[in-house]
Parts: structure tokens; sequence; C-alpha cells
């Protein structure tokens, strides 16, 4: 995925708007789920989980978007995945959304 497609991406999505893309075999839900004071929020989830492992978008560049959680004890963790190695699998979501 390049960083335009991943940003154009981004745009579509109104709140609660999701788009399914593959990272290392696996898939994932880029996910809008808030808004305040006119900036969007998103995260990254497991898809198809009930209850799954979501983190946090900290930013988007044009090589990775790297995302963020907290522990129980308040233990930042972050991890970058690479733009390059992403494959947009499911436009049907962004088109709903």
């Amino acid at each position: 995925m390049t960083y335009k497609e991943l940003k154009n991406s981004m745009n579509w999505l109104n709140e609660g708007g999701k788009f399914v893309f593959e990272y290392n075999g696996k898939k994932y839900e880029f996910r809008h789920y808030a808004s305040y004071n006119g900036k969007k929020s998103f995260s990254v989830d497991q898809h198809d989980r009930f209850i799954g492992k979501s983190m946090n978008v900290d930013k988007v560049t044009k090589q990775y978007i790297t995302v963020y959680d907290y522990n129980l004890f308040g233990e930042r963790s972050t991890f970058k995945i690479p733009l390059s190695e992403i494959t947009l699998v499911d436009t049907k979501i962004l088109e709903q959304a």
C-alpha cells in the first residue's frame, strides 16, 4: 500500500468506518473510532475477532503506521507497520463506511 492510498482511505472513513488490510499473513482492520475537535482518531484491530487486540494509531508517515497501547501497569508499547508490507484486502467495507 502506498502512503497516498492509505491517506485517501483514511479520508473516506466516517466515524465507525473501517477497511481491512493484510500484514505478515494476518488480516487487520484500520478503524476510525472517534472524532474530537475535528481530528479523527484511528485504531488497528484484529480482523474477525469478537474480543481481540487493538492498538491506537499514533501517526502515519510515508513509511509506517505507528501504533501504541498501554498495558495493565501503564507501560506504553509501540510498533511500526511498514506500508510497503501492507496489502488492502477489503474495499467493500471502505465503500460502505
